[in-house]
């Protein structure tokens, strides 16, 4: 044998070694060891679900930087067809203060009391969850303060990537990593807000002689921080699995669509005109309510009268969901751009008519219909979301309209009165709260909602330059880092959710950001990108895989780049779309190609399922052009289909998602910066 033959052959010995099921394997810090002092995991021995299966293969290869891939081949060595479930087992080999299972179960998922999977164990029982729902397929997570231990399935084949995960916790502490394939929901499905239904099996099926198999990773996560093992689990799934698509509308007509859309729901209400909060049938409100029986629910859908798409709830929402401010901002630029007065008109009455509602306190109804008596029993007490969005927005509409030599002093009044409120509302142990009395008593305070006041001061810090907004800035960003988002939790932001959620991470890393062009103090920077990764770790890597007949088959929907929307509402939204900006801010700030690449995925699932034109329908209807529905069940999770099945659109088609892309393309327009990637041209999805 030459040298060039032994050479090949320790390359190879390096690269792969086979391990039989009676030996379990040994994962180091820099490939696999001997000793099981010297591991951080350890693969535990297979054990055939059958006696009448074969394990034929099992190869682990280092990847270097930390990750194994292990593929295991399993063989019916039998004349009959053999129905079977298999599992990879690896136990760490530390023991772990917290976990993570992405977008499912942030430690326990201890914040909220609407039942939710917490906890490891329902009834005594491991929760078992489906690829479907975790960002990084099949992920369990595990750290304590050096080291980090990540399980999950390989995107390559459907074989490898239709999965479900487990963790449990042993007698001794540690923790064991379980992938199950294929699907299995167990004890229970989560299968709607606070609804537990019958748990979900399904079986691999080899005829015989047929051979069966499945690659998985194995990832050494040094936390970069404390609590931050999931920022490396990051890094390495974007290297792993590879997540590739692309936008398929370019930035102007991203713009274009959204300003049509926003006509659409303008509303007379009053003698002003509004943005309609809701374009969506008529039963919509009771599914998201959930005030309606599933069998109600199909009785209703066999009519046209519920099923048919409209503006039926005269609805008008300031900031949050219904995005009056930042709608009417959009089209104010348009307005100035194309030099319609009508237009301009229209744009600037939808800031007149809230402004006119501000109370004594500061404070005003987030809706604009519930300031009249015939609506006193559904009124929402202000919360701070939306009065953030609404600060915010007035300054920034203050400033485009002087801009152009239109001065409105009332808007920025408004949004210091506001300001003011919360600033002298502060307290050391919640912060801004969640909401208020319109006489500005405390209602609730738990959450990291508070988080929306921060870009709100920034920007009446930026208009002022009144140092009391800037150093209030600052005390948020310093309470909401302490105590949520360094324990890798935000909680509260939606409205309608009580628990762990993504959205209240968004104005961490927007604030952090501005908070650092201000200061130019580090923290802030560093602020930012944790912040960021939180945002992250509810983003997917990967493509499901959903039958013919699903909405996500039918109109080509792509789950990468999606965001999951919290561990109480498990579908997927477009939200990533408002962050693009801020993380090709990141990019460019820190050097590090990461964040570019995560804005791009973003921005490219946030652009499917736009209705392009006139003759494009969904679910047999014709949406308003610009229209997208504001979530896709990806999962075995819907309040609004009889049937709980995985892989569908609904029919609420929110303002806010074509709202936030026409601000991301108008921040991105200021850097000059463009997603528009000239080598992959630009096609509708549908």
């Amino acid at each position: 044998m030459n040298k060039t033959h032994l050479l090949l052959l320790g390359i190879i010995v390096l690269a792969s070694e086979v391990t039989l099921s009676s030996h379990p394997v040994y994962f180091g810090l820099d490939g696999t060891v001997r000793r099981k002092s010297a591991a951080v995991a350890e693969l535990l021995p297979w054990k055939a679900p059958d006696a009448r299966l074969f394990l034929a293969d099992e190869r682990i290869d280092y990847l270097g930087d930390g990750a194994y891939s292990v593929t295991r081949s399993i063989r019916n060595t039998s004349g009959d067809t053999v129905r079977f479930k298999d599992e990879i087992r690896v136990l760490d080999a530390f023991r772990a203060h917290r976990y993570l299972v992405p977008c499912v179960n942030y430690n326990g998922n201890e914040f909220g009391d609407v039942k939710t999977p917490k906890g490891l164990t329902y009834n005594g029982e491991p929760w078992v969850f489906s690829y479907e729902r975790t960002g990084v397929p099949s992920c369990t997570l595990t750290e304590n303060e050096s080291t980090g231990l990540a399980l999950f399935s390989a995107a390559d084949t459907p074989q490898s990537l239709v999965s479900s995960c487990s963790l449990e916790k042993k007698a001794d502490g540690r923790f064991e990593h379980v992938i199950v394939r294929p699907v299995t929901e167990a004890p229970v499905t989560y299968e709607s807000k606070g609804v537990f239904g019958p748990r979900y099996d399904t079986c691999i099926e080899l005829a015989p002689g047929e051979t069966f198999t499945a690659k998985s990773f194995v990832c050494i996560c040094p936390p970069r921080w404390r609590h931050f093992a999931a920022a490396s689990l990051v890094e390495k799934a974007l290297v792993l699995l590879d997540p590739q698509l692309e936008p398929c509308l370019d930035d102007d007509q991203v713009f274009e669509l959204g300003i049509r859309y926003v006509h659409s729901l303008l509303y007379l209400y009053k003698g002003k005109w509004l943005v309609n909060e809701h374009y969506t049938n008529r039963m919509a409100h009771d599914c998201a309510a959930m005030m309606i029986s599933r069998e109600e629910m199909a009785e209703r859908m066999k009519y046209e009268y519920w099923t048919d798409l409209g503006t039926y709830c005269q609805t008008f929402e300031i900031g949050w969901a219904g995005q009056n401010f930042l709608n009417a901002r959009m089209l104010a630029v348009e307005a100035l751009r194309n030099a319609d007065q009508d237009l301009l008109d229209k744009a600037i009455g939808i800031y007149d008519a809230f402004v006119q509602t501000q109370h004594p306190s500061g404070l005003l109804y987030t809706s604009y219909n519930h300031n009249f008596d015939e609506n006193a029993p559904a009124r929402r007490k202000p919360d701070v979301c939306n009065m953030g969005w609404a600060a915010a927005e007035a300054v920034r509409m203050f400033r485009l309209l002087a801009d152009h030599g239109i001065y409105k002093d009332a808007y920025l009044e408004f949004a210091r009165r506001i300001g003011d409120f919360f600033i002298d509302h502060w307290s050391d142990e919640w912060g801004f709260g969640k909401s208020y009395y319109i006489d500005g008593r405390h209602d609730q305070k738990a959450g990291t909602i508070g988080s929306f006041l921060i870009p709100a001061l920034v920007e009446l810090y930026e208009q002022t330059k009144e140092n009391r907004y800037l150093d209030a800035a600052v005390k948020a960003e310093d309470f909401y880092f302490t105590r949520d988002l360094d324990r890798f939790e935000c909680t509260a932001g939606a409205i309608d959710c009580y628990c762990i959620d993504k959205e209240t991470s968004w104005p961490l890393v927007n604030g952090a950001l501005k908070l650092y062009g201000i200061t130019g103090d580090s923290i802030h920077l560093e602020r930012a990108e944790k912040a960021a990764y939180y945002f992250t770790s509810w983003m997917f890597f990967f493509d499901g895989i959903y039958g013919p007949e699903t909405d996500c088959s039918v109109y080509g929907y792509h789950t990468t780049g999606g965001t999951s929307v919290s561990t109480e509402h498990m579908g997927i939204d477009t939200w990533g779309e408002q962050i693009v900006p801020d993380l090709l801010e990141l990019s460019s700030l820190t050097g590090n190609a990461s964040w570019e690449r995560i804005a791009r995925l973003m921005w490219a699932n946030s652009l499917q399922g736009i209705t392009t034109r006139k003759g494009q329908l969904i679910h047999g209807q014709q949406r308003p052009v610009g229209s997208q529905s504001e979530a896709v069940c990806q999962a075995r999770f819907t309040k609004y289909r009889p049937v709980i099945e995985a892989g569908y659109f609904t029919d609420i088609l929110a303002p806010w998602p074509s709202a936030f892309r026409m601000w991301s393309v108008e921040r991105m327009r200021a850097h000059g910066w463009s997603m528009r990637d000239p080598e992959n041209p630009c096609r509708p999805t549908m």
